[in-house]
């Protein structure tokens, strides 16, 4: 009996051997029947097997209750998620707050800007030009022209309303027949200083009408000339009067205007609009101002930040529409076009007009953006309409809301501007006036030079960000970059071989 089940039994043993043999030397053709999805969940139990990231390894390991992984993939889970939270929020600081103002003391150092100003005679009209023009123009009521002329003349967003009621001349020629007859404003320029550049007034138009400016690098984009040239390029050479503590007093000298004047002082990168403080001086008076200067400048390193980062904008970074370089009132002025597009379908006479057609310009140096420009100007209607919201014009708030009888008027996000990067701010210390038999003459200069300036600077660089990150996920998941670039391979080059069954074998033991 013993002899007769003996060859059975081992026949049998050994196709259990055989079987067990087949399996281990050829996986392939069983991985070749499995399932895509039983493929997929081989791969991730070797991935997390041998990942290094810590904790992976014990929700695959073998003889381990099923608590046990739950309860490793909830504590993976949170530290994921504290990585992801404090990661976020240092990304988050680079992009929104990476600089910091500090304080400089050593004046010796470096140069001051000399105050540039901005002359606003108040004779706007020259009695013999209006005479000329007046008798070039056909029109049945020229009495009528000439006081509609003169009121034009004074026209700003404060008097809109007193600009007589007169539609015989076309609106886009306003600004044209205001040059014409203007005020012969021609005073001699001179200043103390011992650079050897000739410094004179350069005509600009701006929100209070022509007005002169001095020691100004804006000043020339709004000039008649650039206008009428339909010029949009960017001069890279700068003609600052520069002041140092050795050079001693240094004063700016305007004689012979024969008129009164407004004058708004503010940085060589700076303009002046409506809003802007000005002093005013009557015809037949000397005015001496003596100020004090604040200068902020920016780093190298914040040069390199984005926009948006850094907070500022250089001249040269513009993206406005009717300027080919920026400064934060020259941003205010777009959002004033703007405004009076949506209010009353026209922009006022003072500034640019791009007509009616597609327009090219940089945004940010780097991108070039195409746009349709409706500028069309507005007549005595238009401007009656503009003066209804003159408080809104002079206020632009940053959210601005304005209600009309059929509509609402918000202007939040085009009129976010940022500040200048490299910016004097100006104080009046002490001023002067007295009358004088020679007509009206300005002086203007620094009372003392500054003691300090301001800087902007890189408080919190990208390699900080780097450090941050990955301090974060070694603390709450014990990876490095090799770990993370792991997963890169895993996840492409061994995703590869693996579902093309070459490394199937080795990926399956």
């Amino acid at each position: 009996m013993e002899t007769s089940t003996h060859p059975t039994r081992k026949f049998a043993s050994i196709w259990v051997e055989k079987m067990k043999l087949k399996r281990r030397i050829a996986p392939h053709e069983e991985s070749q029947n499995l399932p895509f999805v039983k493929i997929l969940t081989s791969f991730l139990k070797l991935f997390l097997s041998v990942s290094t990231i810590h904790g992976f390894v014990h929700v695959t390991a073998e003889k381990r209750h099923p608590s046990e992984a739950i309860i490793w993939l909830a504590l993976i889970g949170t530290g994921v998620f504290g990585a992801s939270i404090l990661s976020s929020a240092t990304w988050k600081r680079y992009q929104e707050n990476p600089t910091v103002i500090s304080m400089e003391r050593d004046r010796f150092t470096w140069n001051t800007s000399f105050p540039a100003a901005t002359i606003c005679p108040t004779s706007k009209v020259h009695e013999d030009l209006l005479k000329g023009v007046l008798q070039n123009i056909n029109v049945k009521n020229k009495t009528a022209l000439e006081a509609f002329l003169r009121t034009l003349a004074e026209a700003n967003y404060k008097n809109f309303d007193k600009v007589l009621p007169y539609y015989e001349l076309p609106s886009e020629q306003f600004m044209k027949i205001l040059l014409q007859l203007q005020y012969e404003f021609k005073p001699l320029v001179s200043n103390s200083g011992l650079q050897s550049n000739k410094y004179y007034l350069e005509k600009t138009i701006t929100e209070m009408g022509i007005c002169y400016s001095y020691n100004s690098n804006l000043a020339i984009y709004n000039s008649p000339s650039y206008r009428e040239k339909k010029l949009w390029t960017v001069y890279t050479e700068t003609r600052t009067l520069f002041v140092h503590p050795l050079d001693g007093e240094i004063f700016a000298n305007v004689v012979n205007m024969s008129t009164g004047f407004h004058i708004y002082l503010h940085g060589p990168y700076e303009v002046v609009d409506i809003a802007s403080k000005s002093l005013y001086s009557p015809d037949g008076f000397f005015l001496q101002l003596y100020l004090s200067a604040l200068t902020i400048f920016t780093s190298q390193g914040a040069r390199e930040l984005a926009i948006n980062q850094r907070k500022c904008q250089f001249y040269h970074e513009s993206n406005l529409r009717h300027s080919p370089v920026y400064s934060y009132l020259l941003c205010r002025m777009e959002c004033r076009i703007t405004l009076s597009k949506r209010l009353c379908g026209c922009i006022p006479h003072f500034y640019r007009n791009l007509g009616l057609s597609i327009d090219r310009y940089t945004r940010y140096v780097t991108l070039i953006i195409f746009v349709v420009a409706d500028d069309r100007v507005c007549n005595a209607s238009g401007l009656h309409c503009l003066s209804k919201y003159s408080g809104s014009f002079l206020s632009l708030r940053k959210v601005l809301r304005i209600c009309v009888p059929d509509r609402l008027i918000t202007l939040k996000r085009d009129c976010s501007c940022y500040s200048n990067c490299d910016e004097v701010n100006y104080v009046i210390e002490d001023k002067d006036t007295r009358e004088w038999f020679l007509g009206s003459n300005l002086q203007w200069g620094l009372k003392e030079y500054p003691r300090m300036r301001l800087r902007r600077d890189v408080i919190f660089r990208f390699t900080d960000v780097l450090v941050y990150i990955g301090g974060m996920a070694g603390l709450f998941l014990g990876c490095s970059v090799l770990s993370f670039l792991e997963i890169v391979y895993f996840f492409t080059l061994r995703l590869f071989w693996f579902v093309t069954k070459y490394e199937t074998g080795n990926a399956v033991k």
